[in-house]
């Protein structure tokens, strides 16, 4: 499964307004692996090499309670249900997964039942690879797309070439585990 939503949000004041506060006023920590079969299990740990084989690359969490990355994954979610017929979706991370030139993403899967990405910078184009069954499928990276796909499809990007970094939205959705009365 592999939907993509062009001009997502729509409002172009919007769109410039979360590339500017999210490549300049959110913290980016370098902590990210996709892949973390080789991360270490700690940063901390005296004996843990921090050069290891996984790539790393930058990343911020949201709390999903805050009101703008509540409105987004709000959104998320119901654009879900509109192209995918799926509801009872809950958010269980919400992350900022910035690449800056020379930080490739290696192949991975996210883990999560759906995986929305909202591309929200995206300097130096490049593509987003997903493995289908039909062979790897290429989507441009454009700003104010949203890319919705199975979180277990395997997936990857090369590093941007460009000065500012790629920043994407990443919203993993889950079934509903509460119950309804």
């Amino acid at each position: 499964m592999l939907k993509v939503v062009d001009n997502w949000l729509g409002d172009e004041d919007l769109v410039r307004f979360l590339d500017r506060q999210f490549t300049y006023k959110t913290p980016h920590h370098y902590i990210e692996y996709a892949d973390s079969t080789n991360a270490p299990p700690s940063i901390f740990g005296k004996k843990h090499n921090q050069e290891t084989k996984s790539q790393i690359f930058y990343s911020y969490d949201f709390n999903p309670q805050e009101p703008l990355i509540k409105f987004l994954v709000i959104k998320a979610i119901e654009t879900v249900e509109e192209q995918l017929g799926i509801a009872d979706l809950d958010c269980v991370r919400c992350h900022l997964s910035i690449q800056h030139a020379t930080q490739d993403v290696e192949w991975h899967s996210d883990g999560s039942e759906i995986t929305c990405v909202y591309t929200s910078s995206t300097p130096g184009g490049g593509t987003f690879d997903f493995v289908t069954l039909d062979g790897i499928q290429k989507i441009d990276f454009v700003k104010n797309k949203l890319i919705i796909f199975d979180g277990v499809q395997k997936h990857m990007a090369k590093a941007p070439e460009a000065n500012r970094p790629r920043i994407l939205l990443v919203i993993k959705l889950e079934k509903s585990k509460s119950l309804k009365i």
